[in-house]
């Protein structure tokens, strides 16, 4: 490791143990900068010492003499760029460097102190600087501990301590991480992605060089190999050493290789992800030359060929300074028989919470228990149970009059992720006539229709079990092959509510009670068990509703029923607006709409509002319980 002595301004050489304590500088680069054998040769140092690019070497040298420190490290004249090995050393180094260093000065070149006549003050000039875009700068920020910000004339702006709220609102960098109360090494590889996504280098392949040190890897310089593959290689060595399924939770939009991301703005929209924590293992995911190989709980849908596959990370939505929801992050996957590839649509990889998203908040109501109110509360995100009982304390009971937030199974499914080219050409036939799906909007236009606002994404987290899909009302609202129930059907007016005018609605999907009509539940020949499964959106106000139908024992499930069924759900909610609810349990049966996003592409429709079907509500309790 070279150092400039303070003093002398000379060049001295350490290594391992015998290095001293030293200061760093972080700065920008720009034309004038001064070169390890330039600042070599003392007459060339002397003859441009006002030079900025050397004016900002003697500026920090002083600073380290007044701090009472005798060596200062700078990238442009600590390190012999001539070298390609010592060049590689260096930046594989650089993290470490930055980490260990007594103080760092950030030296904001284009900051200066605004004169009395300037309608602009120092802190406009300290968010808008050109130092926040570098990729370089992002580890500089991160790796010390101690750092002191300066302007172009040196006056002293402040520590990153005392201005982390600032820095986090122009980094998106929280400030835990900043003043170094939480560790970077617990932060997802999807949020710390993120940080980087705006950020530029000048060498496209410095993009994934300088997040070497942030990732805790090591790897090889291969300047020319462009930034796609320099990032391709930093994705696979942070595979190698992490088991954080983030690194796939990117927007697929600029990607052609959907299984690794292109670029960090890929991550962009990933900056509260975070692990989910969860009370097991994760198995190990291995990616070859076939695709990704990873062990996953798998959500079922109305389709064939579509699945989400759980990763083990959320997303956190903040009301202020508490967690007012918890999103699980899905890949959507197009195939079959456990081979799939990345789907682009339809939905993206982050599920929005409801309350987050510009809807109201889901209800939650208080239920009868031997015609005793239960009383409610509203915990934290990750508070046990959010009921308080007296008398019995069974799980069941517990937990039924509440809102149970994660409705996935927990049973893995070994899965393989491929490309585009190996999938299709397995499924190319079956994969058209599903994709032909995401056109509905396209078939369900004219020429003075637009495209539809929402829709429903029909989703079981757990299975069908032994329930069969039997009608949906109106039929034609239904595109089995994508999963998608894109409402049409009008409220009959007598019943608008005069806050929820233009109520689109489904009148109900049933799935039947067995596998086949001819095995029923009960023996051969005995009646169906239906669930009626009433869902509906209002135009004017975005929000939606999801119900469980009551439909009694003379329920017969024929066609006819249909329009009674829908009746039954218009009389539950129109015109009562506390009766929109986004989640719904009647015994082993729930419900659950929490969730909205927007399309890719605005198909099917422009958002997609996932719908939960469970069916097994005392098996998923008793799975909790175990947990």
């Amino acid at each position: 490791m070279r150092l400039i002595n303070v003093t002398t301004l000379q060049i001295d050489e350490y290594f391992g143990t015998g290095i001293p304590e030293y200061a760093i500088l972080s700065h920008t680069w720009d034309a004038t900068e001064a070169t390890l054998q330039q600042w070599s040769k003392r007459t060339t140092r002397l003859r441009k010492f006002k030079v900025p690019g050397y004016a900002k070497v003697y500026g920090a040298c002083k600073l380290a003499r007044q701090d009472g420190l005798r060596y200062l490290w700078i990238d442009t004249v600590c390190i012999d760029k001539s070298s390609s090995a010592e060049l590689s050393e260096a930046i594989n180094s650089m993290f470490a460097w930055y980490e260990n260093a007594k103080v760092c000065y950030v030296y904001l070149s284009d900051v200066k102190i605004p004169s009395k006549d300037d309608n602009i003050d120092v802190l406009s000039l300290f968010r808008r600087s050109r130092w926040w875009t570098r990729g370089w700068t992002l580890q500089e920020l991160l790796a010390p501990t101690n750092i002191l910000f300066y302007t172009r004339e040196w006056v002293q702006m402040g520590t990153k301590y005392a201005l982390a709220m600032l820095i986090q609102e122009i980094t998106g960098i929280g400030e835990g991480y900043l003043r170094g109360t939480r560790r970077i090494s617990l932060c997802s590889i999807a949020q710390r992605m993120s940080w980087a996504s705006k950020r530029v280098t000048t060498r496209e392949e410095d993009l994934a060089y300088s997040l070497l040190g942030i990732f805790g890897i090591n790897m090889p310089l291969l300047y020319g190999e462009g930034s796609q593959n320099s990032f391709r290689r930093l994705q696979e060595e942070v595979i190698k050493t992490s088991i954080d399924q983030s690194i796939f939770a990117f927007e697929t939009g600029s990607s052609d290789n959907t299984l690794l991301a292109h670029h960090p703005r890929d991550f962009a929209a990933q900056g509260s992800v975070r692990p989910s924590f969860a009370r097991k293992l994760t198995p190990p995911f291995t990616l070859s030359n076939a695709g990704l190989s990873l062990t996953v709980p798998l959500i079922q849908t109305m389709s064939p060929y579509w699945v989400l596959a759980v990763l083990n990370c959320v997303e956190l939505h903040w009301d202020q300074e508490d967690v007012s929801a918890r999103s699980v992050i899905c890949l959507p996957l197009l195939g079959r028989d456990k081979k799939y590839m990345r789907a682009r649509a339809p939905v993206t990889l982050i599920s929005l919470g409801a309350d987050l998203a510009g809807g109201p908040k889901p209800t939650i109501r208080p239920k009868l228990i031997d015609n005793n109110v239960e009383h409610v509360r509203v915990g934290r995100e990750d508070a046990d149970t959010d009921t308080v009982t007296t008398g019995s304390t069974s799980s069941i009971e517990r937990t039924t009059p509440l809102e149970i937030q994660d409705l996935t199974t927990r049973e893995d499914t070994e899965i393989l992720v491929s490309y585009f080219s190996r999938i299709y050409t397995l499924w190319g036939n079956e994969m058209d006539e599903a994709m032909k799906g995401f056109a509905v909007s396209e078939m369900m236009l004219d020429s003075t229709t637009e495209t539809p606002e929402q829709g429903f994404m029909l989703t079981f987290p757990r299975g069908l079990g032994e329930y069969r899909y039997r009608y949906s009302y109106p039929h034609t609202d239904l595109y089995p092959n994508i999963s998608f129930f894109i409402p049409s059907a009008v409220a009959p007016p007598m019943h608008h509510d005069r806050n929820s005018n233009g109520n689109n609605r489904e009148g109900s999907a049933d799935p039947d009670g067995h596998h086949q009509s001819q095995h029923p539940r009960h023996g051969e020949g005995a009646n169906y068990e239906y669930v009626g499964i009433y869902l509906a959106v209002d135009s004017a106000t975005r929000n939606w509703a999801c119900r469980i139908l009551d439909l009694g024992a003379s329920f017969s499930g024929m066609r006819s029923d249909l329009q009674e069924m829908t009746e039954l759900g218009d009389g539950l909610i129109l015109g009562k607006s506390e009766e929109w609810l986004h989640y719904d349990q009647q015994g082993d049966v729930i419900v659950a709409a929490r969730t909205r996003f927007k399309t890719v592409k605005g198909k099917p429709c422009k958002e997609a509002i996932v719908v939960e079907l469970v069916f097994d509500v005392e098996e998923l309790l008793e799975e909790r319980d175990s947990e």
